[in-house]
């Protein structure tokens, strides 16, 4: 009895697994993860390999021995430029407003009153002096001394009407010109020499001090203009710029070392470093940053690679050794610093893994480079835009070619970046030349790295490279001359299939090389038994499988998944092409032979084995295995069935893509509808161009009487052709639902109509 096999114990074996991998898939993330923090932290803050020797020296040293620039440095001295600025704001004198005359006519009308009122005092004939006195010490806006008040009580009428007099009129005189904020005093020292000639000097004092209280100022400081008028003036002080030339002596020996000499030790790069606290927490914000920064893209976009440890980590070496590069080539440097070939990181993870990841990974490479380089916004701007032309215009699978075309890219931005920043400071010519210069170079250079980067991890990691990827494409691979010599009608079905899976993997955006090496390997396993399989028969040979039973036909065909994934491993093929082997039939039935093993099982009242009669997937897990299940399925049925119209060819397309649906073999794929409707399309406008139909000619009637004179001799020597040539009808040609026909069908003869 033939049993069908229940999958519930092994899905409930696997459900227990699945927990266990998850945590050890998030165990190497975070490993990773601190990996990639630990490692941009250290570089940032620790020198790997110093370029010039380093001087511990501090305020008051005696420098021992000459101290010499190593490089050509241009640097501002933040000092001198702020003691500049402090002296040329502190030139600036205060701002006051306009005098306001309403305060001096106010003031002389205060004096009025008040000598008005002191003489009321005095003609008081029921006040004693001491009562007097009292009541002028309540006169708020004076602040004589007791003898003035006692003076002003006891001098004779006559004296008073003259001080009176002399106090208003030195009073309006002193508040009709300009009395400053402030400045008070100096008004009111010139009071006495402002005294008429003709007041008796006895009552000069008295009229003085009487007067001196009631100057104040009429023009009042302006402290917003005063400080603008400052700022302004600080402003327009020019930056204090130092240039050395390589050799040129920074310090003498013997000289003490100031502020000044302090600085230029700093900006030149020969002062040892003393890292803070700040520093520290400023190299790990940063690290932090890009780090969330990628997790974010990977948890968005969820890329099918990201689950993958050895890309990750292959990714974060690289991005720490191009930092580890940076850091010797960026900091303190003039020149050299354009010579960072920041865009090959950019080209190599293009090609690795996609555009998109690869320019947030330019980017942010970018960023570390503009932080290295003493926070360059110019060299974070140009590590930024080369990267990103270089990354955004290499075409992902392209020939080796695209990546020096993506390198003259990556200079043209490096060049324009610099014109931008440098030609509003006239540069020199000889300068500008070297620069530009550097920068075409350094596009040279990142193509030239890119390949190298690609050519080391294809060759050391089990990552696919295009470069692997385009060797894996010759016709004269070992794997491919194999298939040519054991099973040449499968190798053309490749070839045609390749057209297809190319074709629809270039309109949806897909990885086309991956796609078109994938498609060439993936029926390697046939080379095993390629008598099975029907495109490698000839016309009138015997049925291999005429003698077999339904299971042990299913097991041959089967095999050929299996035989593939030997020649697979032997052959060293990359994990990536190898896929294609394992997932283009995925978990679909052979339905030929298990409709035969129906029938034999509904006559002996036995059961049918579904297990043994269905591929062993996995269905396929990237959108380019699921291109090559449709195409394979596709070019099979339409070259069987040969459609006579564009409609036919939509027709079987539509029908097979649709039993794939239904089978759920692309659920796991990553194709969308709006994929599928495109690959859809792709097929149609190929298969047309594949099979369109053939012009009859009247020779094919009427035979060899009817070909032109010369050539019916040469006909008559001809082999004569079968009349019955195997083809297959079009009912065999998609054993529905999967549509596959060479690999799972005898061949029959048939008379052609």
């Amino acid at each position: 009895m033939m049993s069908v096999q229940s999958p519930d114990h092994s899905n409930h074996e696997a459900g227990e697994r699945r927990p266990v991998k998850k945590f050890w898939e998030r165990l190497r993330f975070v490993l990773i993860s601190l990996l990639f923090v630990a490692g941009t932290t250290a570089i940032l803050l620790f020198p790997i390999l110093p370029s010039r020797r380093l001087y511990n020296l501090k305020l008051g040293d005696i420098v021992p021995e000459d101290i010499r620039a190593t490089t050509q440095v241009s640097y501002v001295s933040q000092i001198e430029t702020e003691a500049a600025r402090e002296a040329a704001a502190a030139s600036v004198g205060d701002v006051y407003d306009p005098p306001d005359p309403r305060i001096g006519r106010q003031q002389v009308r205060k004096a009025r009153q008040i000598m008005d009122f002191i003489a009321t005092v005095r003609a008081d004939p029921y006040a004693d002096e001491d009562l007097k006195i009292s009541y002028l010490e309540r006169i708020t806006d004076l602040d004589l001394p007791p003898e003035m008040e006692t003076d002003l009580i006891t001098i004779t009428d006559s004296q008073f009407e003259q001080v009176s007099q002399e106090v208003v009129r030195l009073v309006e005189d002193a508040m009709s010109g300009e009395v400053k904020e402030g400045q008070e005093e100096q008004v009111r020292s010139q009071l006495e020499l402002r005294v008429s000639t003709d007041l008796p000097e006895v009552l000069i004092p008295l009229t003085v001090s009487v007067a001196h209280d009631l100057v104040v100022a009429n023009r009042t400081l302006n402290v917003e203009a005063t400080e603008r008028a400052r700022q302004e003036a600080a402003e327009a002080v020019r930056e204090v710029r130092y240039t050395f030339q390589p050799g040129e002596v920074v310090i003498r020996a013997g000289e003490r070392v100031d502020e000044q000499a302090l600085e230029a030790l700093v900006a030149l790069g020969l002062a040892s470093e003393r890292r803070t606290w700040q520093d520290a927490a400023s190299a790990l914000l940063i690290s932090l940053l890009a780090l969330a920064t990628l997790v974010v893209y990977l948890v968005a976009f969820n890329p099918p690679w990201a689950s993958r440890p050895g890309y990750l980590l292959i990714i974060v070496v690289l991005f720490l050794l191009f930092l580890l590069v940076g850091q010797i080539m960026l900091p303190g440097r003039q020149l050299i610093a354009y010579l960072f070939p920041a865009a090959a990181l950019g080209l190599a993870l293009n090609a690795l893994v996609g555009v998109e990841f690869a320019s947030l990974v330019a980017v942010l490479l970018a960023l570390f480079a503009g932080f290295l380089a003493d926070g360059s916004f110019e060299i974070a701007v140009f590590a930024t835009l080369s990267s990103l032309l270089a990354t955004g215009s290499l075409r992902r699978g392209g020939r080796l070619n695209a990546f020096f075309l993506a390198g003259i890219f990556a200079a043209l931005g490096g060049m324009a970046v610099l014109l931008i920043f440098r030609l509003p400071n006239q540069p020199e010519s000889f300068d500008l030349a070297q620069l530009l210069s550097a920068a075409l170079i350094n596009g040279l250079l990142s193509a030239g790295a890119a390949l190298v980067i690609l050519f080391v991890v294809g060759s050391v990691t089990s990552l696919t490279t295009s470069l692997q990827l385009l060797d894996l494409a010759r016709p004269d691979h070992p794997l491919q001359r194999l298939l040519q010599q054991q099973a040449l009608g499968t190798y053309h079905h490749t070839l045609s299939v390749a057209n297809l899976v190319e074709a629809a993997a270039d309109a949806i955006g897909a990885d086309s090389l991956l796609a078109r090496v994938g498609t060439l390997y993936h029926d390697v396993g046939k080379t095993a038994n390629p008598g099975f399989f029907i495109e490698n028969r000839t016309e009138g040979s015997e049925d291999p499988h005429r003698n077999l039973s339904p299971e042990e036909s299913a097991a041959i065909i089967k095999a050929h998944v299996a035989d593939g994934l030997k020649l697979a491993r032997k052959y060293r093929l990359p994990p990536q092409v190898t896929a294609f082997i394992s997932e283009h039939h995925g978990t679909m039935p052979i339905l030929y032979f298990l409709n035969k093993a129906r029938e034999e099982a509904a006559a002996s009242g036995e059961e049918v084995d579904l297990s043994r009669f269905c591929y062993d997937g996995p269905i396929p897990q990237s959108r380019e295995t699921a291109i090559l299940m449709l195409a394979d399925g596709c070019e099979s049925a339409v070259r069987a069935n040969r459609p006579t119209s564009e409609e036919e060819i939509e027709e079987i397309v539509t029908r097979i893509i649709q039993q794939r649906l239904d089978l759920h073999q692309l659920d796991d794929s990553g194709l969308t509808l709006t994929d599928i409707k495109v690959i859809k399309d792709a097929f149609v406008r190929t298969l047309r161009g594949m099979y369109h139909p053939r012009i009859k000619y009247p020779g094919d009637k009427k035979g060899a009487e009817a070909l032109p004179p010369g050539l019916s001799d040469a006909a008559a020597r001809l082999p004569a052709a079968s009349a019955t040539p195997t083809i297959p009808t079009p009912v065999e040609a998609e054993h529905a639902p999967d549509g596959t026909t060479d690999e799972t069908r005898p061949g029959r003869r048939v008379k052609r109509p």
